[in-house]
């Protein structure tokens, strides 16, 4: 992913920061009952497919969360630029 809008030495602090966003976004409130109904489907799909039907779901599924990793990683320095071009706008209006 291209993310080169700053110095490179800058992308292990933005990374480390997008973990710790994802590690909250984990404990939230809202996921559990969603994240408890996703794990009782796929107990269920595990006891009524047969086993290369569950590798291929599996597939599946994995190929949507890497997907959706990259979109939110994606969003995130979107929003990272954004802000910064809207800190460096703030700034020069206050210089004038």
């Amino acid at each position: 992913m291209a993310r080169q809008h700053w110095p490179d030495w800058m992308n292990p602090a933005f990374e480390e920061r997008f973990f710790e966003r994802a590690r909250e976004v984990s404990n939230m409130e809202e996921l559990k009952e969603p994240t408890h109904q996703q794990q009782e489907i796929t107990a269920r799909l595990r006891k009524q497919l047969i086993p290369e039907q569950v590798e291929l779901m599996l597939k599946w599924e994995e190929n949507i969360n890497y997907r959706c990793t990259l979109e939110k990683e994606w969003l995130y320095y979107a929003g990272l630029k954004d802000g910064l071009h809207i800190w460096k706008r703030l700034l020069n209006s206050m210089a004038d």
